[in-house]
């Protein structure tokens, strides 16, 4: 057999990635990934620690690839290209964001995009408080969202998901519901995640007046 490449950091973050965006972080471990790499895997703790100091490394990689983009002439665009960025970077790497959604240590490149969003709504005149409310509420929208869809849940109903669904209400109890079934196994995600950050930014204009 070919000798493996020389092992670096950076090689075996991106090998990580790479399983955890196929498989999950239940399918993820050491030893697959020493296999995937053809190393032994005592050779990963040359680099790493343990699991969780390579997991951590793997998220601020991945999260130092979510585009934070200049200050453009309009707080309001800059807003919504910081969070299609977030909901971008969900759907490249959908298996390491739903672990850094699980995560519960902060991370350099997550206070980097913070720290943009913030910076963006003190620029466009909001006050302290209400800044790091606004910048609360668009990432856990956007995030929740692209958890959403990278999760399968924002798919549009076929035909067996539509009658799961209307068998599963209750009789007679959510008449409104069934009428709108089919609105609601019609989903588009792209319309629907504009539709509400476009009413959050509004909302957000409003309360700035």
């Amino acid at each position: 057999m070919p000798r493996p490449a020389k092992l670096s950091r950076e090689t075996i973050v991106r090998a990580a990635m790479e399983i955890l965006d196929r498989e999950g972080e239940r399918g993820f471990s050491m030893r697959k990934l020493a296999a995937d790499l053809g190393v032994d895997p005592m050779a990963l703790y040359h680099h790493f620690a343990n699991r969780r100091a390579l997991l951590h490394e793997v998220l601020e990689t991945m999260m130092a690839e979510c585009p934070v983009p200049p200050p453009g002439k309009d707080w309001r665009e800059d807003l919504r290209n910081m969070c299609n960025g977030l909901r971008d970077l969900a759907r490249r790497h959908p298996g390491t964001f739903r672990a850094y959604e699980l995560y519960d240590e902060w991370l350099s490149a997550e206070h980097r995009l913070r720290e943009a969003v913030l910076a963006t709504l003190r620029r466009a005149g909001f006050p302290p408080r209400r800044a790091v409310q606004a910048a609360r509420l668009l990432l856990t929208y956007a995030e929740a969202f692209a958890v959403d869809e990278i999760s399968g849940w924002m798919e549009p109903f076929d035909a067996a998901e539509r009658a799961a669904f209307e068998a599963s209400l209750p009789a007679r109890a959510c008449p409104v519901t069934a009428e709108l079934a089919e609105e609601i196994g019609a989903v588009d995600p792209d319309a629907d995640f504009d539709f509400a950050l476009d009413t959050l930014i509004r909302g957000l204009e409003s309360s700035l007046r």
